[in-house]
């Protein structure tokens, strides 16, 4: 009967939970990881899914290398900044795949036009940047909130010594756009990417997503 009740659960579940569960029966660890370990296995094939396409829509669209470089620059920003995120991750992963494109081939445009408009988006992104690190960085999450003062505080030193490291980049692509016609688009990219996750600090952000997930769960309830 035992194993009659366990084939039943396997087939009731959603196909990350099923999986889960069969790991969990055959490992013999504690049932309560079965939740866990199915939510750690669907995010990852999200993630993986949510990059494979994004690469694939920046091929398209011919802003691979720009892409590449919105990601980096994003990661490294928030990995210490923090910011507001959705806490669907199909809602993240159809956020990425829509916005570091897009910011990627608007800087190429942009980069195309007068020098001065990609030097106002370096230096408002420079300003920005630095302005909400001041006054948001650190920002945690429901998930994962910042508890011990001292590593806010260690978390708010090391995002000034990110932005630092992007201002003294963007200074240099400055200094390479005029022998090099990629610096420029790779400058606006950063500067563009700086802006958009300088927004996710702010209190407007977290409402958006927070709407966002509101409508998710809303459309899933009905």
């Amino acid at each position: 009967m035992k194993g009659g009740a366990q084939g039943e659960e396997i087939m009731q579940g959603n196909l990350y939970q099923r999986w889960a569960l069969l790991l969990v029966e055959k490992n013999h660890l504690p049932r309560e990881k079965t939740a866990v370990l199915a939510y750690a296995m669907e995010t990852l094939f999200i993630n993986t899914l949510n990059l494979l396409l994004t690469m694939l829509i920046a091929y398209l669209l011919g802003v691979l290398g720009g892409t590449l470089i919105c990601i980096l620059v994003a990661v490294s920003y928030r990995h210490t900044a923090g910011g507001a995120h959705s806490s669907s991750p199909w809602i993240c992963a159809a956020a990425t795949m829509t916005i570091f494109p897009s910011l990627a081939y608007a800087a190429t445009f942009i980069a195309a036009g007068p020098g001065v408009c990609g030097r106002l988006a370096a230096l408002t992104a420079v300003l920005l940047g630095v302005y909400s690190i001041h006054r948001y960085a650190p920002v945690d999450s429901v998930q994962a909130p910042i508890i011990s003062p001292e590593r806010r505080k260690r978390l708010k030193k090391y995002s000034y010594v990110v932005v630092m490291v992007f201002v003294v980049g963007i200074i240099l692509l400055e200094a390479l756009s005029a022998s090099w016609h990629l610096a420029r688009i790779l400058q606006v990219c950063a500067a563009l990417t700086i802006l958009w996750v300088s927004f996710n600090l702010t209190p407007t952000a977290a409402y958006l997503w927070s709407w966002m997930d509101n409508q998710l769960d809303s459309k899933n309830r009905r």
